[in-house]
């Protein structure tokens, strides 16, 4: 059982140095993940991976949305620590046996580990001011680069990759990297206005990406895990 009471308002999560805390939007039924640090360390794949397996098993079934809230503006992201691939394949999942929509909500710069797991939530929506990076160590990037090339093709993915490209939220979403881009505004104003559009559409939206995650399953990780040692 979680020892985080995660349904509250607002919650500060133990993590080193704060970056994590939740509010949880009960008219909305989403649960805003709030990160403020750039990539995934593993105290932050610990405290996820916790929250992923009490929505698997139940015990936060009040949820409908989980919102990944990268508001680490324009830092970029670390290389990931040990267990980055099993979460990024566990929140894949998540849509296929359970009521949840996971969402990515890009604030600023989305570059290698935290571009990556975005890739796998249901969709991004990023607001207007947000990028997204290509640069980086090509070992660093092959779970991008897959998560990417089942999207656009892989041709495609390797042609940014190769280009250190960095596109703009409007040029991401013209790629259907994005799903929507929306303006900012401060704390979560602009998610809850945004799910209070979506969730009109919850039953049709999560059939559909129920769909496309069945018919385009995860890439194995491990097989990636193993691509990084050599």
């Amino acid at each position: 059982m979680l020892n985080v009471p995660y349904l509250r308002p607002q919650t500060e999560l133990s993590v080193n140095g704060g970056c994590l805390s939740t509010t949880w939007l009960k008219d909305r039924q989403a649960l805003v993940l709030r990160k403020t640090r750039p990539g995934f360390d593993a105290p932050t794949i610990r405290i996820i991976t916790e929250l992923l397996a009490a929505i698997e098993r139940g015990e936060l079934n009040e949820i409908r949305y989980l919102v990944y809230d990268f508001a680490h503006g324009l830092r970029e992201a670390t290389r990931p620590a040990e267990g980055f691939g099993e979460i990024a394949a566990q929140n894949s999942e998540l849509i296929v046996d359970t009521p949840v929509i996971t969402l990515a909500w890009a604030r600023g710069l989305m570059s290698g580990s935290d571009f990556d797991f975005a890739m796998h939530c249901s969709a991004i929506v990023a607001e207007r001011n947000a990028h997204f990076s290509f640069s980086g160590d090509a070992a660093d990037l092959l779970g991008l680069y897959a998560a990417v090339g089942r999207t656009l093709g892989f041709v495609k993915a390797e042609r940014l990759i190769e280009n250190n490209a960095a596109l703009t939220a409007e040029e991401a979403r013209d790629l259907l990297i994005v799903r929507d881009v929306v303006e900012p505004q401060a704390g979560t104003a602009a998610i809850e206005h945004y799910l209070a559009q979506f969730g009109r559409r919850y039953n049709a939206s999560h059939a559909i990406f129920r769909a496309q995650r069945m018919v385009q399953p995860v890439v194995d990780r491990r097989s990636l895990a193993a691509l990084e040692r050599h």
